[in-house]
């Protein structure tokens, strides 16, 4: 089997995870795409003398949007396969405060280290095959991968008034200088944005089939929910991101299998913009975090 090829395919299908909710609001695939400020004449970042004025950037998207990153990164700790969902194996029971259940996965990557793993649109990574090994053969519902729980951005938007807007080195910040663009760093705390302590989400649905997504602690155990809404806090000792991916078809390995090939979509997908929803109104910034990615398997 063509190991490599077999590891690129899951390290794309799972860069998607925790892209989801990483802001006040859940980045969705259902979430408007930004409009292309070639093609649209955006006025301003607000209009507050004109209300909701439908040329600029609130009203057109309402505050909120997908794009497309220059450059997207996690750093990958472990991939594989499962016959069960390891975060909650038997369909009814979230193993929240307790370790997943890893006794029916089979790995294909292993790192204690992690390894980086940035890629932008139309590129590919290849990780080590030094931590690589050929996954049992069978069939499997389930692909799975832990990751970080932080995500690498690096992208701009613009010109909105004549002004674009980029990414810095400071999560949740952005400049109107192209010299400061750089890498943000944007951690997942919680699936359901920054007041609340919210550990666990299951069955988004994305190409290709559903996601579920765990948070970890430094011991590899999931997190657990705060039931109470709006406490003013997200979850705090994450350190590790489980996810895992219910494929609409089953994923059969065998002794045949040369590799899989995943084929990913990152434009208007990969990057979430929004209107600054800080102290300062009405909105005069744009600011930018990560966002889903849509993707398919193909097996040869």
């Amino acid at each position: 089997m063509k190991n490599k090829t077999l590891f690129n395919s899951l390290l794309f299908t799972f860069s998607l995870l925790g892209s989801f909710f990483v802001l006040d609001k859940p980045v969705k695939a259902n979430s408007p795409v930004c409009p292309d400020p070639e093609e649209v004449t955006i006025s301003s970042v607000y209009n507050l003398s004109d209300g909701n004025d439908p040329n600029s950037f609130y009203g057109l998207t309402g505050g909120f949007c997908r794009s497309t990153p220059e450059q997207y990164g996690v750093t990958v700790f472990k991939m594989g396969f499962c016959t069960k969902n390891p975060g909650n194996p038997t369909g009814s029971s979230i193993l929240e405060g307790s370790k997943p259940d890893y006794s029916s996965c089979t790995w294909a990557y292993e790192n204690s280290s992690g390894e980086t793993a940035d890629f932008s649109a139309g590129g590919s990574v290849d990780l080590s095959e030094a931590y690589s090994s050929t996954p049992a053969a069978g069939t499997y519902p389930h692909a799975v991968m832990l990751i970080s729980h932080e995500f690498r951005i690096k992208g701009k938007f613009g010109p909105v008034a004549g002004k674009t807007f980029y990414t810095t080195d400071t999560f949740m910040d952005s400049t109107d200088d192209i010299s400061s663009w750089d890498i943000t760093t944007a951690p997942l705390t919680s699936f359901s944005g920054p007041t609340e302590c919210s550990a666990t989400t299951e069955g988004e649905v994305v190409v290709g089939g559903t996601i579920s997504a765990y948070l970890l602690d430094s011991t590899g155990t999931m997190l657990v929910s705060d039931s109470t809404t709006n406490t003013g806090a997200a979850c705090t000792g994450m350190e590790k991101l489980l996810g895992v991916m219910n494929m609409s078809n089953d994923l059969t390995i065998s002794d045949t299998t040369n590799g899989l090939k995943m084929t990913f979509v990152v434009t208007d997908n990969g990057m979430s913009v929004m209107t600054n929803s800080g102290d300062v109104f009405p909105p005069t910034e744009l600011i930018m975090s990560s966002g889903p990615f849509s993707v398919t398997f193909e097996t040869f």
